[in-house]
């Protein structure tokens, strides 16, 4: 398998797995997303601003599945870069999260674990894509 194909299982993966179901609990559920990384209440507002995050990571989510058929690294690769990007700004995020709540979760690591693996596999993806 090449390391192309191998990029585009694991955009599937994310997009359905990670993006479309992590949205569809923020959306449907945002209590019980949060309450997987704090115990604290939010007020109501704070909750509908989680259902927000849910609605991007359909979008996302949307927009990866739509672009991966036509099997184009032209148009695969802004995607990739965006993502990448995200990646970055979502370690930073986990960052002041930590500093907020320094609580060591099963789900905080799953979050880390897949920013971390998703950023590498994406930069690498880069980087074999602007030197071929």
């Amino acid at each position: 398998m090449t390391y192309n194909k191998f990029v585009r299982y694991v955009l599937i993966f994310e997009a359905i797995a990670l993006n479309a179901g992590t949205g569809a609990l923020c959306l449907f559920a945002p209590r019980l997303f949060v309450s997987q990384f704090s115990a604290d209440a939010m007020p109501a507002a704070g909750y509908e601003f989680i259902r927000w995050y849910g609605v991007l990571l359909w979008v996302l989510a949307f927009y990866v599945l739509r672009i991966l058929p036509a099997n184009d690294n032209r148009l695969l690769a802004p995607a990739v870069e965006a993502l990448l990007f995200g990646d970055i700004i979502h370690l930073f995020a986990i960052y002041m999260f930590y500093r907020a709540a320094p609580i060591w979760s099963f789900p905080f690591f799953i979050m880390l674990g897949f920013t971390v693996s998703l950023a590498v596999i994406r930069s690498i993806w880069v980087y074999k894509y602007n030197n071929q």
